[in-house]
C-alpha cells in the first residue's frame, strides 16, 4: 500500500490510527482513552515531541472579571504540569 495521509485535525487523525492507517502524532488530551484501553499504543517511547504551550487570551485591562479570573485560574489547576487526562497512561 502507498501514498500517505495528512491531517491538521487531531480528531482525524486519531480516528485514523485506530482504524489502522498507521502511526500518529497526537496530544494526550486525544488518545488517553484508547492508550489506557490498549486501542493504541505508545510507539518511539525515547522521543519527545517538541513541549507545546497554551495561552488563555483576555482583553487587558486593570479590572478582569471574576468569571474570567476563575475560568483561567480552573485552566491552570486542571491542565497544569500533569494534565490529568494524563493519568494512567
Amino acid at each position: 500500500m502507498g501514498g500517505s495521509f495528512r491531517s491538521n485535525n487531531a480528531e482525524m487523525l486519531r480516528v485514523a490510527a485506530l482504524d489502522g492507517v498507521g502511526i500518529a502524532l497526537l496530544p494526550t488530551w486525544a488518545v488517553a482513552e484508547p492508550l489506557r484501553t490498549g486501542a493504541l499504543r505508545r510507539v518511539l517511547d525515547a522521543w519527545e515531541p517538541r513541549a507545546s504551550t497554551i495561552y488563555a487570551v483576555y482583553p487587558s485591562n486593570r479590572l478582569m472579571s471574576m468569571k474570567v479570573r476563575a475560568f483561567v485560574d480552573h485552566l491552570a489547576r486542571c491542565i497544569g504540569r500533569a494534565p490529568y487526562w494524563d493519568e494512567g497512561i
